[in-house]
């Protein structure tokens, strides 16, 4: 256990400590404003406050931590281990930043409430994150920073155990589009063939006509190559389902086609399936509630988990709705257009809603990069693109967490545009999975030895 003092305990220091030490180190905290409990403990100790106790591990706190409302906050930089990082504390301070204060801020996403600049759909643009202005949004930091705490504890107190960085993976896929050609209505299929003619598009009308007439396999029809790919491994795997009325960012599959809702409870009965809130649920609060009903009639199952189409987040609102809704898992935190740690974490946490200052139930999963940012955005090749995505596996096997991608059907076709890109599929998940198996052999071989 790990005793930390504090002059006052609020919703936020309980929070951020709680997170770092517990959930990431898996070290209980006692947190207490109480001297005498404090100075009675046998226990490692951390003094967060600014009175002269007598304790090695002192650390002067930020006051972002016992503040109850949102203000532009200097992010002056500090220099640290050749990286730069901000939230300034003492020269007694046992760190030049103060890495409880700092996590805070990443994590609840401060800045995201303060951003007036957003982009064409409405969403925080990564170049305006304190992460990526810095350098520093290829690296989990907050993860890093609370490995960073644990030597220093560790330095004056010999006996104090922490959990080792151990390395998680999950896959997830959107399904916007089940298919490229099949299972579209005569009026969209003949718009799609006539606006071929006028594009001069031979070759892809030829192919669509020969899918249907059943000639030739849809080609965004991946589902089996994926299910092969992960036999064994059902939980590794997670898919969301576009099920949103047509608009002009929602261009799936009716809801009512029988072969779409037969994939979907084929699917259903190995693999965990979430809701993709369409683009128009953002604006319409009965939609979301919709689509969620949709999915729930057609698997026969409770939905629990969401990402939202087109990565579009609203802070707090969007999470306040997926609440309100009955989601209590989801995976939408990451950005479009770069890829990295947008919360500066690698590891799954409870939203903080910080309009209502408080913690809540729903438990956000940031995934660290998209198929269409590598591709489109940074315009990195399939093997360019590999080089990267390694290096973030890299990074968690350093610090911990759950290394969690994004990818489509259609990006596994393996034509066209996305000629290559399965192959990169197939290599992040061998890698992946031999990643997560060596940190549970691991993990078991410590624990035995304890």
């Amino acid at each position: 256990m790990l005793v930390v003092f504090t002059h006052e305990i609020t919703n936020r220091l309980r929070y951020i400590f709680e997170f770092l030490l517990e959930d990431i180190l898996r070290v209980p905290v006692l947190i207490t404003d109480d001297l005498h409990e404090f100075n009675g403990s046998s226990f490692p100790k951390i003094n967060y406050s600014l009175l002269p106790l007598d304790c090695s591990l002192k650390m002067s706190p930020h006051p972002i931590l016992f503040q109850h409302d949102i203000n532009f906050q200097s992010l002056e930089a500090v220099p640290f281990n050749n990286e730069v990082y901000f939230f300034q504390s003492s020269a007694d301070s046992f760190l030049p930043f103060d890495p409880f204060a700092a996590s805070f801020y990443l994590v609840s996403r401060y800045e995201e409430y303060l951003m007036r600049e957003l982009d064409e759909h409405n969403r925080y643009p990564s170049h305006r994150s304190v992460l990526y202005q810095n350098h520093l949004l290829h690296k989990p930091v907050v993860n890093q920073w609370a490995y960073i705490v644990a030597e220093k504890i560790k330095q004056h107190y010999a006996g104090f155990e922490y959990q080792p960085p151990h390395f998680n993976f999950r896959s997830t896929i959107d399904i916007d589009n089940a298919w490229a050609y099949k299972n579209k209505s005569w009026l969209r299929t003949a718009g799609a063939l006539a606006k071929g003619v006028l594009k001069g598009s031979r070759q892809q009308n030829e192919e669509r006509l020969q899918v249907l007439r059943g000639e030739k396999e849809d080609p965004y029809e991946t589902y089996d190559f994926i299910r092969q790919l992960y036999h064994g491994q059902n939980e590794l795997l997670h898919f969301f389902i576009l099920l949103s009325k047509t608009s002009k960012y929602d261009r799936n599959i009716s809801p009512g086609n029988e072969q779409l809702r037969q994939l979907i409870r084929d699917l259903s009965e190995d693999y965990e399936l979430g809701i993709h809130p369409s683009y128009r649920s953002t604006k319409n609060k009965r939609e979301l509630r919709r689509e969620i009903k949709m999915l729930e009639s057609i698997t026969r199952k409770k939905v629990r988990s969401s990402r939202q189409h087109f990565l579009r987040l609203e802070l707090p609102t969007t999470y306040r709705r997926l609440i309100k809704a009955g989601i209590h898992h989801d995976y939408t935190l990451g950005y479009a257009d770069q890829v990295g740690f947008r919360a500066g974490t690698s590891s799954a946490f409870w939203f903080y809603d910080l309009k209502k200052d408080t913690p809540t139930k729903l438990r956000i999963h940031p995934f660290q990069f998209m198929d269409v940012a590598l591709k489109n955005h940074l315009k990195l090749s399939p093997d360019e693109a590999w080089v990267i995505i390694g290096k973030m596996m890299q990074e968690i096997r350093n610090y911990g967490g759950t290394f969690i991608s994004l990818w489509h059907n259609e990006s596994l076709c393996d034509q066209g545009e996305w000629d290559g890109w399965r192959k990169v599929f197939e290599q992040m998940t061998k890698q992946a999975i031999k990643y997560k198996d060596e940190s549970a052999e691991h993990y078991l071989h410590r624990t035995q030895s304890n």
